[in-house]
């Protein structure tokens, strides 16, 4: 230490795994992400890399997450190279200076423990798949894609329309929905409906898209039976479930004053709560502001809030150290802990229902994009030891949870756990 300041270099700045309670753990496997890197990390509680999947070198491919199906096989989103004048593939670091990467090239691929290519679609010249997908029961897959055109309901200007498709294993597309075509249905008063109609481009940014499972609501209240979706708009602040049958925009939640601002990843627990990734930062028509992110899990029938996780959560800064303004996810554990991230710092991080900390890692893969160095990671995902048979059980014998005993999971009244019946 010289001149009373601490004798730190930033080089020692931990990277890894930086708390392990093993006891209060769901222990297991976490799949890692760089934001469209060329690799997708599994690693151990400890932080050990256990496998690596490669993305498919063909045309410039690089990975957006990597989720487990239930087959056992892994689904990723992948984003090509980008489409010149001439329909050629070009590297995808020239997209960061086209008008919302509208050109790239975007896929959805199957893959196996071995990386091999199982499935693969392909988005056409009209569509760009983006940020979700979801596999169902009958095998087919829903997509969630881009489409651009003038849509005078919306705006006299062009628009990004969002649209849910679900395709066969043959890429055949048996049904799709329109966002736009729905409008109407979301209820935004007309200030709203004005600016959104002055914003235009990407309006909505939706940014989830889940089939419902099975869950105790759904049993009780059709609008959440098996089988229907539910999404989430980044920039209208709104989540909302739709009736696969009808096309029914039926329930919606979010742009009440206290509620959400620029969400993420709402997903639905086994009691028919809802899980969602708060980011804060600006959403809204109009726009409103928060500089923290939060977990919440709100009761959607009441429409209350019955739990929720932020750094420091009694005390007001202007910005909190928990604060990723864009992408997110978040999941409740078997054993009750909620899994989520911080996702530009690439932090992720376990908690109890009672919000302690006791399993965080920073990530030290830094991914080079053209002219940008990214360090964040948009989606990840906690998975059970069962769930991945093929790794090296070498690596759930040393990571440090072996010797432990696990404490007896502890909920507040109303949270919920994780599905069982999945759509």
């Amino acid at each position: 230490m010289a001149n009373g300041l601490p004798g730190r270099s930033v080089l020692d700045w931990p990277v890894g795994v930086t708390v392990h309670k093993p006891r209060k753990c769901f222990n297991g496997y976490t799949v890692v992400v760089p934001y469209r890197s060329e690799k997708m990390f599994l690693i151990d509680m400890a932080g050990r890399v256990v496998h690596v999947w490669n993305a498919d070198p063909q045309e410039y491919r690089q990975s957006m997450f990597l989720e487990l199906l239930p087959n056992g096989n892994w689904m990723t989103l992948n984003y090509g190279g980008v489409r010149g004048v001439t329909g050629d593939i070009q590297d995808p670091s020239l997209a960061l200076s086209l008008r919302g990467e509208r050109n790239i090239q975007t896929e959805a691929t199957e893959l196996d423990w071995e990386g091999n290519v199982l499935w693969r679609y392909a988005s056409p010249p009209e569509w760009k798949i983006h940020h979700d997908m979801a596999r169902l029961a009958n095998g087919n897959t829903l997509l969630l894609v881009a489409g651009v055109g003038t849509i005078a309901d919306v705006s006299d200007q062009e628009i990004e329309d969002n649209l849910f498709v679900e395709v066969t294993p043959d890429g055949e597309v048996v049904w799709q929905w329109s966002t736009a075509a729905h409008y109407g249905e979301f209820g935004f008063d007309d200030r709203a409906r004005g600016l959104i109609a002055q914003t235009a481009g990407d309006c909505f940014h939706t940014n989830t898209l889940e089939a419902l499972p099975g869950n105790d609501l759904g049993a009780k209240d059709d609008r959440f039976r098996k089988g229907n979706i539910l999404s989430c708009q980044r920039h209208t602040n709104l989540i909302y479930v739709l009736d696969r049958d009808t096309g029914e925009v039926v329930w919606q939640w979010g742009t009440g004053r206290g509620q959400l601002v620029g969400p993420h990843h709402p997903t639905m627990m086994s009691n028919g709560n809802i899980l969602i990734y708060d980011n804060g930062g600006w959403g809204g028509y109009p726009g409103r502001h928060r500089f923290y992110t939060r977990l919440v899990e709100i009761d959607p029938l009441a429409g209350e809030v019955v739990w929720e996780y932020r750094h420091e959560p009694h005390v007001f800064k202007e910005k909190s150290k928990f604060f990723s303004y864009s992408w997110g996810s978040v999941h409740r554990l078997p054993n009750g802990n909620t899994f989520s991230l911080d996702c530009h710092k690439g932090r992720l991080f376990e908690v109890t229902a009672d919000g302690e900390i006791v399993w965080e890692y920073v990530s030290p893969f830094e991914w080079n994009r053209g002219t940008l160095v990214e360090s964040g990671i948009y989606r990840a995902y906690r998975y059970g030891y069962d769930r991945v048979p093929e790794a090296d059980p070498h690596f759930m014998r040393t990571d440090g949870h072996a010797a432990a005993v696990e404490a007896e999971p502890v909920l507040l009244p109303k949270m919920g756990l994780p599905p069982k019946d999945l759509p």
